[in-house]
């Protein structure tokens, strides 16, 4: 009886070991992976500097909120009067923070510190609502928006300030990832604006390894630029500074874009489908931009990844001479390309993929490309042409928002601390206390 359990127990270890394994051996589908990079998203997401960030657009969204007598507003309303005060210096070109309201809101942050991490700032009035109402524009207020309504106005919002911070100094790529996190783009109108903040929505989610994200962004980016190749694109055209173009060259050059940065995701990825589905995007993207006759620091990238894949000796080393002149790259990146040359010239065009110009360098010298043209886009530019509402408010308050931001990290420093202890003490020092850990 002793020998027929123990033969049991055997049996059913045995089984579970193989479900177990089998489990992990389960191939990972798209689907999977995709769930998994969303995870890794809110992960990435999940520090003090983004929490402030979101402490001050609740700032902002909470101004709008009519109900002041709510308990959920009573909740934190009380912590919102030192940052609102100063957001509403925004217009009147008030910019600096002093030292004191600087610690003034790192305590109104700590103390609400949960209630902004666990609370989702679409349950506020949208911010252009906010920045009327601390504009004072609308005596009373207008009724605030609902429904799908308010749904469109924010997502459109989101994906904005997602390019917008993208281009100031303190925030940044970390803050532009929060409001691309925060978009959701099948709820955004069905427009050439959309498929363009989609792109962008890729590139920051490529730039930050989510792969997954970024390819099913560019997937529905494809299927809507070739289900619409007659669509006029003067936001395109203008985000890109692409005036010479017409609509068809710009959807195709736009087109190609998307194919390179699909392209990218997948050739990051560790399956050995991802990888020639990469090299298809790779030979679309050429195609598209051969179309058009651009030559630069992408197409000759891509070109020298392809060539150097095939073997191609002469049209490799063409290339790379094309590329040594770009004034894009670093001085390590020219050298890198130099070895790549004495690598192609005694035939080893293996040893230069797997040492030198690897799909790392490769990625690395398309993201510098892209961040230099997205630097040189004048965004307010861009929307007061197409007659975007409050954009003088906006970028006001994104500015002020900038420099609160900047002034509460100066200021909670160490020695910055140290040095203007004496005169903070009149505001008492339980201010002081946990300031030294802000934004570690």
């Amino acid at each position: 009886m002793l020998l027929q359990n123990t033969m049991k127990i055997l049996s059913l270890t045995a089984l579970l070991i193989l479900i177990i394994l089998s489990g992990c051996n389960k191939e990972k589908t798209d689907a999977i992976l995709l769930e998994l990079d969303k995870k890794q998203l809110a992960e990435n997401l999940n520090y003090d500097k983004i929490f402030f960030y979101k402490f001050v657009k609740i700032a902002v969204r909470a101004s709008a909120v009519q109900d002041t007598m709510s308990e959920e507003y009573q909740k934190f309303g009380k912590n919102l009067t030192t940052i609102g005060k100063c957001l509403s210096n925004a217009d009147s070109g008030k910019h600096e923070v002093s030292a004191i309201d600087a610690l003034l809101m790192y305590k109104d942050y700590l103390a609400v510190r949960s209630f902004v991490k666990e609370t989702d700032e679409d349950t506020f009035p949208t911010f252009i609502e906010g920045i009327q109402r601390m504009n004072g524009d609308q005596k009373p207020p207008a009724p605030l928006l609902k429904n799908e309504k308010k749904v469109e106005l924010q997502n459109m919002e989101h994906a904005a300030l997602s390019m917008i911070v993208l281009a100031t100094r303190e925030m940044g790529q970390p803050f532009a990832l929060y409001e691309c996190a925060k978009t959701q783009p099948e709820l955004l109108p069905d427009h050439e604006v959309k498929t363009l903040l989609e792109f962008v929505r890729g590139f920051l989610f490529f730039s930050n390894r989510l792969y997954y994200l970024s390819e099913d962004g560019f997937n529905r980016n494809l299927k809507w630029l070739d289900k619409h190749e007659t669509v006029p694109m003067p936001y395109t055209r203008s985000f890109f500074g692409w005036g010479n173009l017409n609509d068809k060259d710009t959807h195709t050059t736009f087109h190609s874009l998307n194919y390179l940065f699909r392209g990218f995701d997948r050739l990051m990825m560790e399956r050995k489908i991802d990888q020639e589905r990469a090299l298809e995007d790779f030979e679309n993207f050429l195609l598209d931009t051969k179309k058009q006759g651009i030559e630069n620091e992408l197409t000759l990238s891509v070109e020298i990844y392809l060539n150097l894949k095939k073997g191609d000796k002469e049209k490799t080393i063409i290339a790379l001479h094309k590329l040594n002149k770009s004034t894009v790259l670093s001085a390590s990146e020219h050298e890198a390309l130099a070895k790549t040359i004495v690598y192609v010239n005694e035939r080893e065009p293996e040893q230069a993929l797997s040492s030198v110009y690897d799909k790392s360098f490769l990625t690395r010298v398309a993201t510098k490309y892209m961040l230099s043209v997205l630097a040189k886009i004048e965004w307010k530019k861009i929307m007061k042409q197409h007659n975007v509402t409050h954009t003088e408010e906006i970028f006001a308050t994104l500015h002020q928002a900038e420099q609160i931001s900047k002034s509460v990290k100066e200021y909670t420093d160490a020695k910055t601390i140290d040095k203007g202890k004496a005169g903070l003490k009149a505001k008492g020092n339980e201010l002081l206390d946990g300031a030294k850990n802000l934004f570690k």
